[in-house]
């Protein structure tokens, strides 16, 4: 007759748990890098939008008044937009100090100013990214 030990499981060893803990590390150490650049994709692509949303209010605000542009955006606040908004990788208002409006002819130019304000998504440009009356947004250079 045999005699059949069974084996108390007491839970893992201390290098199974080094391992599984080192494993764990090393997916972060690969995984955190990409998500810190979709991030900063994000923001430039909000940035962008937020681009977008100016120049439409711009181009209601000169329909409004005209074919004339405003000298500044602050006259854009509360009918056309309810605020400037904010650059998302900046945090503050990018856009009203990058706002260029000519005459003969009318147009605007309004871009992500104060410097390469998206580096982190390889955007090394500054002033980039830019929306212009006559081009739209304009596309990396």
């Amino acid at each position: 007759m045999q005699i059949i030990r069974r084996r108390k499981n007491h839970g893992f060893t201390l290098i199974e748990l080094m391992i599984v803990i080192a494993i764990i590390a090393i997916l972060a150490a690969i995984l955190v890098p990409n998500f810190i650049k979709a991030r900063a994709q994000g923001q430039l692509t909000s940035c962008k939008s937020n681009l977008k949303n100016i120049a439409t209010a711009l181009e209601m605000y000169s329909t409004d008044n005209v074919g004339m542009y405003p000298g500044g955006l602050g006259t854009l606040t509360p009918n056309y937009l309810k605020i400037i908004p904010n650059c998302p990788s900046a945090q503050a208002d990018q856009y009203t100090g990058a706002y260029f409006q000519a005459t003969l002819p009318d147009a605007f130019s309004v871009s992500c100013g104060g410097g390469p304000n998206h580096s982190a998504a390889n955007v090394t440009v500054a002033n980039y990214p830019q929306y212009s009356s006559y081009q739209g947004l304009i596309e990396r250079p």
